[in-house]
């Protein structure tokens, strides 16, 4: 009956949006511009959530670089995390490739994205 299947997407994206806002992982580093300014990133990462049958949602951030990613789509959550994670290894990938630098610390050793990504394939 419509009725019913209506208040079952309702209350799956009542909980879907109440579950977006939880930070499932999040990572403080700092990056230095091409043109010598310094800025702290904040990288986030979201609970996935269910966007219907058959696609699920991971909402992933990096503030001081990318503020307004969309959520990243994927067939499950399991796929749409990791998408989310391949995402911020390729932009921050493409920041390093562009002359930025990137540290743990405001004044430390600069650090390279196999620092960060250890478990994929070696990059830049």
């Amino acid at each position: 009956n419509l009725v019913a299947q209506a208040s079952r997407l309702c209350r799956k994206s009542k909980e879907a949006f109440e579950g977006l806002n939880e930070i499932i992982a999040e990572r403080e580093i700092f990056a230095v511009f091409p043109e010598g300014k310094k800025k702290k990133l904040r990288i986030i990462l979201q609970n996935p959530y269910e966007v219907d049958d058959v696609s699920w949602a991971c909402p992933v951030r990096i503030e001081g670089l990318h503020e307004n990613l969309r959520d990243i789509i994927g067939q499950d959550s399991w796929q749409a995390l990791e998408l989310a994670i391949s995402l911020v290894h390729q932009l921050l990938g493409y920041f390093l490739k562009d002359g930025g630098k990137l540290h743990w610390k405001e004044d430390g050793d600069e650090i390279s994205l196999n620092d960060l990504f250890p478990l994929y394939p070696k990059s830049i």
